[in-house]
């Protein structure tokens, strides 16, 4: 990202550390590669599985009664929505076909890192929670969903699969290398996937028969966190987050950590203009506005905001808010599913008039009425992101969006510099040749 001052070195200690080292999910914080897989440029070694057994003792075994410990800890997903872990077991019970339990440790965010981080580091704790959902809820399969990129990931599973042949479940698990693409993380893609069918996400629903195969993705994180509460720990009060500077990171911070005091124990020397939360489908969130709230997901919600699969993109003071978000527009329109009108006419026209309003063209009416002809259109959820970040733009750079269309320079600073750190982060925006699965390998 241009005009960013780097991260020096991350402190000795986590920042904003919880004093209970048991709670913790993460072994410590990494600096990663800029872009890509979560690999980190300091290796981390992964936990043993003897270390694992020594830190928390054996796990319990599934129990159908574990929803109502999900339910009283009011465990939500970590892959973006937060939907409810006990919604989501209730209504797969509800179900009679086999049943497929997914972790997904595809991020679709290419400057996201936490699940990969987490998976490098303690694939133990992701195994037993998955070990845990798929017998509680009586499951036929157990999957990991990784990106078909993730070499790193991979090699963490498959060396923590060995170490657990003895194995403490009958069910074997599945490890599955989808395609490399933006959508092939979104869990519907994952449910057509893992059942046959195309990595492509779909939000419309079948009334079918109830004895049709059945699927449940978890995000890798959440399954941790699972693997913890079944133990007897309480509900760990921290988030796993992936920031993105000069540097990008993966810290783990307590929830009641504030932006203000994240950025500042990361080293940042001077306030941003602006964050980006959630990913490149996100919104755009003001500083003032958001410096003194917590990483907790529930004040955010009460403040019309989400951290979404936690992804922090603080934009430096003197970087362009509008240059900054053609650029993930652009990337937006270039990975959609094309499966649908929004998707492959749509989003292009949203990109191209956005692109026109960073250039200095009174073209505001022009880009509402894109947003308007794709919101809430889409055969999936994927344009909803791009029109979602674009409402949030016009209202976090307001004063800039006057400026351009009056052909002046931002107010933020000159007439905006050159985004190429954005673009930088991005990675090819071709659409793979096959969107199925790779062969997966069982242990």
């Amino acid at each position: 990202m241009t005009g960013l001052s780097a991260f020096p070195t991350l402190p000795g200690r986590t920042v904003g550390a919880p004093v209970d080292g048991a709670r913790r999910l993460l072994l410590r914080d990494v600096r990663l590669h800029r872009s890509g897989p979560a690999d980190p440029v300091e290796p981390v070694a992964a936990e043993p599985l003897d270390v694992h057994l020594d830190r928390l003792g054996p796990r319990p075994l599934g129990d159908p009664r574990l929803v109502d410990l999900l339910e009283a800890a009011r465990l939500t997903g970590h892959g973006g929505a937060h939907v409810a872990a006990a919604l989501r077991w209730r209504a797969v019970a509800a179900g009679a076909g086999p049943l497929t339990v997914v972790a997904n440790g595809a991020e679709s965010e290419p400057v996201a890192g936490k699940d990969g981080t987490l998976l490098r580091q303690r694939p133990h704790l992701v195994l037993d929670g998955l070990m845990l959902a798929a017998e509680s809820l009586g499951a036929h399969r157990a999957v990991v969903w990784l990106h078909g990129d993730d070499d790193g990931g991979r090699r963490a599973l498959l060396a923590a699969l060995a170490e657990r042949r003895w194995s403490d479940s009958r069910l074997p698990v599945e490890v599955l290398m989808g395609p490399v693409h933006y959508l092939a993380g979104e869990s519907s893609a994952i449910t057509r996937a893992v059942q046959g069918g195309p990595a492509l996400p779909t939000v419309r629903r079948r009334r079918g028969d109830p004895r049709a195969p059945r699927t449940l993705v978890h995000n890798v994180e959440t399954l941790a966190r699972l693997a913890l509460l079944a133990r007897g720990h309480a509900p760990a009060g921290t988030r796993l987050l992936s920031v993105l500077g000069a540097d990008r990171v993966v810290v783990e911070v307590e929830q009641t950590t504030t932006f203000g005091q994240l950025l500042a124990g990361l080293g940042w020397p001077a306030a941003p203009q602006a964050v980006l939360l959630g990913g490149y489908g996100g919104l755009w969130a003001p500083w003032e506005r958001l410096s003194h709230l917590p990483v907790d997901e529930r004040a955010l919600r009460a403040e019309g905001l989400t951290l979404g699969a936690g992804v922090v993109l603080p934009l430096a003071a003197g970087e362009c808010g509008l240059r900054a978000t053609a650029d993930l527009v652009d990337y937006l329109a270039s990975m959609s599913a094309r499966q649908c009108g929004p998707c492959r006419f749509g989003l292009p026209a949203l990109a191209d008039s956005w692109r026109a309003l960073a250039e200095g063209r009174d073209v505001l009416g022009e880009v509402l009425d894109d947003a308007g002809a794709v919101e809430g259109r889409g055969a999936c959820h994927h344009p909803d992101g791009a029109t979602r970040l674009v409402a949030s733009a016009v209202a976090t750079f307001e004063a800039d969006v006057a400026a351009h269309r009056a052909g002046r320079p931002c107010v933020a600073g000159g007439s905006g510099p050159s985004s190429a750190g954005w673009s930088s982060s991005l990675p090819s925006s071709a659409v793979p040749a096959s969107t199925g699965p790779t062969p997966g390998e069982r242990r």
